[in-house]
């Protein structure tokens, strides 16, 4: 076995791990990066974070699968990163979907859904993805993940429609107005990332009946949305991984059983699939 690096990049954090030929496994986070909205100086931040905490590790073959990696031209830009940082050749890019489907999935087929920071999904046949449904994006679509529930949130919150009582824990803990709002999503850097970072108190308050629905309209509408639109999508059970879909599960588990749906998998990051996957695959 080569020294291998496995990348599982989200648009927050990137997991790394790093195996070694006797086995040994080392894990560790940088910041996320976006390939389709990462600048250089972005990605040069990054790779060089990667540098610095393998000083001296050989890195004979890596896997990166990340978020935005939506095209052979961005794929590639990627790879020469890696290439140049690495100093290795032997580089696969691919989407962190194909990265989900392969860790929940391994070598069988079926459909696999993200639901993080952004949300995604796929019908997978074991080895590469055969259809997916366009994310579209926070703005656009990603519905159900975190950037979904913190842009819907964040509209019930300036609308008045979220009740008074979450109205004003809202305005304790964050001390937003409408204005820095509008100037956090529509003028700021990563604005994606600022609407996730609603999650926390979305899931503290999680018992609250508001708010238990509005979670669980964000995954109806990404079940109908995306999941629904596969061809035998009734027939087989459907597998999840990120933040979102382990801390809201039991939602999750309402939401698909009432559009009779049947949930498999649920991993909270694919890395422990993906270390599994490359170390016994047969390929």
């Amino acid at each position: 076995m080569k020294n291998l690096l496995i990348a599982d990049a989200g648009s927050t954090k990137i997991d790394w791990a790093y195996l070694s030929p006797d086995g040994g496994v080392r894990r560790f986070q940088t910041e996320g990066l976006n390939a389709l909205l990462a600048s250089g100086d972005d990605m040069a931040r990054v790779l060089g974070a990667v540098r610095e905490l393998l000083p001296r590790a050989q890195v004979d073959q890596v896997y990166y699968y990340g978020a935005g990696c939506a095209s052979q031209a961005i794929c590639g830009k990627i790879r020469q990163a890696l290439c140049g940082t690495l100093s290795t050749e032997d580089v696969f890019v691919a989407s962190d979907l194909l990265g989900a489907a392969r860790a929940l999935l391994g070598h069988e087929p079926g459909i696999a859904c993200i639901l993080g920071t952004g949300s995604n999904s796929c019908l997978y046949d074991g080895t590469e993805i055969i259809m997916n449904i366009p994310p579209m994006g926070f703005i656009l679509g990603d519905e159900g993940s975190g950037a979904s529930l913190g842009k819907r949130l964040l509209g019930d919150i300036a609308k008045t429609i979220a009740p008074e009582h979450i109205r004003e824990l809202f305005i304790r803990r964050f001390a937003l107005t409408v204005p820095d709002i509008l100037d956090r999503v529509y003028r700021l850097a990563a604005p994606n990332r600022f609407l996730a970072a609603m999650v926390p108190f979305i899931s503290d308050n999680i018992h609250d009946p508001y708010m238990t629905a509005l979670v669980r309209r964000e995954f109806s509408d990404f079940l109908s949305r995306n999941v629904l639109l596969y061809p035998g999508a009734k027939e087989m059970p459907v597998h999840f991984t990120g933040s979102i879909a382990r801390v809201f599960r039991d939602i999750l588990r309402e939401a698909a059983a009432s559009a009779a749906l049947s949930v498999g998998t649920i991993l909270a990051a694919p890395m422990p699939g993906l270390i599994t996957y490359h170390t016994q695959s047969k390929k």
